[in-house]
């Protein structure tokens, strides 16, 4: 049986660690990660379930948002409804497939906030569980905007500074998809290339 420390390890060592240099951070590419598990998407799942495909939802509360699915590292959403209406962004996307049809799609936002959505495309509902810093849940306004906008992005930033890592809002919330089809539809396509934190 392998020791703990043998399998703290192995966790460790499946870590890609990402340390930008002066210069990338210097060029803007600011990156708050500081390292990223090895994983990979299933191809052929990933590409008959979830690529380009496009949800719009209604959260029990009346929330409206829609997401793109572009590629395998980006998701790209707009929100409609709610308080956070008014935000357009794209994230690095972390997709992990359940089984057929069901997938977790997690992300970091700049604004410190993660989001972790659980999405049944069978059965029509995205359970989401949001973990807002303080800073973008007590700002919803500042939070609004386009990550494209240099301004937006930076005052983004900001937020995640405000409040300790342990300073929350937690927020558990269930939605029904009410269209699924192909494409980006009103949503903005973005490069890779695009800095994303």
């Amino acid at each position: 049986m392998p020791s703990i420390s043998g399998i703290y390890q192995k966790i460790v060592s499946s870590f890609k660690k990402e340390n930008p240099s002066k210069e990338n951070t210097a060029k803007g590419n600011y990156d708050p990660t500081l390292g990223v598990c090895e994983f990979s998407v299933p191809e052929k799942e990933f590409e008959e379930e979830l690529l380009d495909k496009h949800f719009e939802y209604t959260y029990d509360n009346g929330w409206t948002y829609q997401f793109w699915v572009p590629n395998k590292e980006r998701i790209i959403y707009s929100i409609s409804g709610g308080p956070m209406a008014g935000r357009s962004n794209f994230q690095t996307t972390y997709y992990q497939r359940i089984r057929k049809n069901l997938w977790q799609i997690n992300w970091l936002e700049e604004t410190g906030t993660i989001v972790s959505i659980v999405l049944d495309i069978d059965n029509k509902r995205i359970t989401t569980f949001c973990v807002f810093s303080k800073g973008h849940w007590e700002n919803p306004l500042i939070a609004h905007g386009d990550k494209r906008n240099p301004s937006d992005l930076k005052n983004w930033r900001n937020l995640a500074r405000i409040g300790l890592q342990t300073n929350r809002y937690l927020l558990p919330e269930q939605a029904t998809i009410d269209k699924i089809y192909d494409g980006p539809g009103e949503l903005k396509p973005v490069e890779l290339s695009h800095p994303t934190y």
